[in-house]
This record gives C-alpha cells, sequence and structure tokens, in this order.
C-alpha cells in the first residue's frame, strides 16, 4: 500500500461539518467582506477618520486625487 499525503480542496476544508469540511474560514471571503465595510464606513461615515481621508483623496463627491505621495515605498511609481 503506498502511502501519501491526502489532499483536499479549499471548499472541502470551508464547509460545514455536516458536510463533511473542518468549518475553517475562508479568509478570502472574510477579507473581502471586510474591506467592503471599510469602504462603506469611509464613503458614509463622519467619523474625524474618514473625514481626514476623504479631505486628502477627494477632489469632489465622487473622483480620487492622484494622490502619489501615499506611495512612499516606492517612490518611482508616478
Amino acid at each position: 500500500m503506498k502511502k501519501g499525503i491526502a489532499t483536499l480542496n479549499w471548499a472541502t476544508i470551508c464547509s460545514p461539518l455536516e458536510n463533511r469540511g473542518f468549518k475553517i474560514i475562508n479568509l478570502h471571503h472574510e477579507n473581502y467582506a471586510y474591506l467592503l465595510k471599510l469602504a462603506w464606513n469611509f464613503a458614509y461615515s463622519n467619523r474625524p477618520w474618514s473625514l481626514l481621508l476623504k479631505a486628502k483623496v477627494l477632489k469632489s463627491k465622487y473622483e480620487f486625487k492622484m494622490v502619489y505621495r501615499f506611495l512612499s515605498f516606492c517612490p518611482g511609481s508616478k
């Protein structure tokens, strides 16, 4: 009998225990949900951090400024 590593696809691992999965949270979906929540809070919040970012990066209500100085890790990226 040949021994080896058993492999499972990510969808099976993330499925519930009732469906023979391991009930592990899919981090791609969690990250996407948190990014959507952050974008929603940025767009519709009047908190100080949101107002500061809006003042820095928005030209008008729907248009972003081209702000290159935020890319300090990549200075030649203009």
